[in-house]
């Protein structure tokens, strides 16, 4: 069953100008292919469509699409975003500067996109595809066989423009398998921060409208065991974090209620 919700963004700021172009161009790029918003507008589209009270969205400049090795190899996205006006200034990694947005106080603006492919051995590391070397990470690869959550986005700028796109991103599981994993190789705050906001919709929301939820089974295998136990160490952790802006009580207890411990 495709499950889909709508969510409704306005920008605030110059950032959230640039967030939500580079997300609309994203989905331009990625319509009828096999891709998936991953990273923090994955997490932020998640909390907007799947709202909770008292829990804030996060907004990243950055864009970030997991796609299959199929379509890495192929060059397609590659040649829309040089078609869009983006330069690759990496393998994986592209920029557009848009004047028309720029903050007439600070630097050039830029829209920034990654293109990330799944890691098959758990290791995040380059890989060549197509003749580009692309970051490879683990836990896209479920991500990316697991039908999407189609987010139909209305996004309105600071200047009255509304752009109208759908993205795919990750069902609410996968989207906490995913930073989960990240969180365990980078203990970045924004990561736990992510993964306060995914906990909490997990917990707020039945499984069925959300794509599912495992996490809290027997026997947890593969990238949901790998993820299982990086939330345990968080949860074992999170009182030596002074940086990470999560309430660590309810945190813990999201992860305790939520998540097997791995065996």
């Amino acid at each position: 069953m495709e499950l889909s919700r709508r969510a409704e963004l306005v920008a605030t700021s110059h950032a959230d100008d640039l967030a939500l172009r580079v997300l609309a161009d994203v989905a331009q790029i990625t319509q009828g292919e096999d891709a998936r918003i991953v990273g923090g507008h994955m997490t932020a589209l998640l909390l907007t469509a799947f709202p909770v009270a008292g829990v804030p969205a996060r907004r990243t400049r950055d864009a970030d699409a997991a796609i299959t090795t199929e379509l890495a190899g192929s060059g397609v996205l590659h040649d829309r975003l040089l078609a869009l006006g983006y330069t690759d200034t990496a393998g994986n990694h592209y920029e557009r500067e848009v004047p028309e947005l720029a903050d007439p106080d600070g630097p050039p603006s830029f829209l920034q996109v990654d293109l990330l492919v799944p890691s098959f051995n758990g290791r995040f590391a380059p890989r060549r595809h197509g003749g580009r070397i692309f970051d490879a990470a683990p836990g896209l690869e479920p991500a990316l066989l697991t039908p999407p959550i189609l987010i139909h986005t209305g996004a309105t700028l600071r200047d009255g423009t509304v752009l109208e796109f759908t993205v795919a991103v990750p069902p609410v599981e996968y989207a906490v398998v995913i930073k989960a994993i990240a969180y365990g190789a980078r203990r970045a705050a924004r990561d736990a921060e992510d993964l306060y906001r995914l906990l909490a919709i997990a917990t707020a929301y039945p499984p069925q409208e959300i794509g599912g939820w495992r996490l809290d089974g027997d026997d947890l295998s593969g990238s949901r065991r790998d993820a299982a136990a990086h939330l345990h160490a968080l949860a074992r952790g999170l009182r030596a974090r002074t940086d990470v802006d999560v309430p660590i009580a309810e945190m813990a207890a999201l992860i305790a209620d939520r998540v097997s411990f791995a065996r």
